[in-house]
C-alpha cells in the first residue's frame, strides 16, 4: 500500500493513501478489514514515512501504537505495553524545562586512524597511548534520535529518565538532516555556498523524511532508552543516592580536592 502514516493528536495512527490526499484512514480499521488475524500486519508500513501532526503528544502516540504493542516490543526490545501503561497513570507537576522533543537525522563524517601492531614486551598504557596512524579512509555515522529542546537553547537534553516529565510534550519531526565533520579534515570548505561552521565543526544541511521504523527506534532506543520505565526510575533513584552521598564526603571534608 502506497502512502504515509500520520501521528494524530486524537492518539491514532493513521494511513494516507498517496492516491487520495483528501483523507486518512485509521491504520486499525484498515488492518480490521483486510487482515485482521494477522500478528504482523504493520510489518507492511515499517518502511512508511511518517508524519507528525502539530500538537501530538509522546502519550498520544504511545496510545496510537497500543494495538501493535506486542510486535513493536519484540522489534525494539523494549517494554512497550509497559511504557504504555506508565503514561495513562495521572502525573503531578513536572520540573523539567524541556519543551518539545525532536526527532532529528544526523552523519558525521571524520578521518579513520588505526594503532600499529603492540610490540613485543611493550607496556599497554604505552601502546594505547602512542600516536594513532592516519588512513585513506573515513568513519561515517548516522542516525536518528531523539532529544529534549529548550527554545532559546542550543543544547540537546536527554529524555530518558522519568516518562511523566515528557509524556505530554509535543513531538516534531525536524524536516532537515545535518552532516557533520571536522573543520582540520577539510571535506567541506567554509568559503562553498550553503556550508555552515561552528569552533569544532562545519556541517551542511538538506531535506530528510523519516520511515515508521525510524521513529520507533529514535523514540524506544535513543530517546527513552531503558527497558522499561521502572529501569529508567531505578537508574535515576541510583544517580540520586551517588549525588547526595557525594555531597554528603563533601560536606564532611571541605577541603578535600
Amino acid at each position: 500500500m502506497e502512502g504515509q502514516l500520520i501521528f494524530c493528536s486524537d492518539s491514532i495512527l493513521r494511513f494516507q493513501s498517496d492516491y487520495d490526499e483528501t483523507a486518512a484512514v485509521p491504520l486499525l480499521s484498515i488492518q480490521n478489514v483486510i487482515a485482521d488475524t494477522d500478528p504482523f500486519f504493520l510489518l507492511r508500513f515499517f518502511h512508511h514515512t511518517v508524519l507528525i501532526e502539530e500538537g501530538t503528544t509522546l502519550a498520544s502516540i504511545f496510545l496510537a501504537i497500543e494495538p501493535w504493542k506486542a510486535l513493536l516490543a519484540a522489534y525494539l526490545d523494549r517494554d512497550v505495553g509497559a511504557y504504555i501503561d506508565e503514561v495513562r497513570k495521572p502525573s503531578g507537576p513536572t520540573t523539567w524545562d524541556i519543551e518539545w522533543i525532536g526527532i532529528d537525522r544526523r552523519s558525521m563524517v571524520y578521518r579513520a586512524y588505526k594503532r600499529q601492531e603492540m610490540q613485543d614486551g611493550e607496556d599497554f598504557s604505552d601502546y594505547l597511548n602512542r600516536e594513532r596512524v592516519l588512513t585513506d579512509e573515513f568513519e561515517i555515522e548516522s542516525g536518528c534520535e531523539a532529544s529534549g529542546f529548550i527554545k532559546g537553547d542550543k543544547e540537546r537534553w536527554s529524555i530518558s529518565g522519568d516518562v511523566h516529565e515528557i509524556k505530554n510534550l509535543p513531538v516534531i519531526l525536524y524536516s532537515k538532516q545535518t552532516l557533520m565533520t571536522s573543520p582540520k579534515d577539510g571535506l567541506l570548505k567554509k568559503n562553498i555556498s550553503g556550508v555552515k561552521s561552528s569552533k569544532h565543526s562545519c556541517f551542511i544541511y538538506g531535506d530528510t523524511s523519516f520511515s515508521f521504523s525510524e521513529v520507533m527506534e529514535a523514540i524506544f532506543i535513543s530517546g527513552l532508552f531503558f527497558y522499561a520505565p521502572k529501569d529508567a526510575a531505578s537508574s535515576l533513584d541510583e544517580l540520586k543516592a551517588s549525588l547526595a552521598e557525594l555531597e554528603e564526603e563533601r560536606a564532611e571534608n571541605p577541603n578535600a580536592e
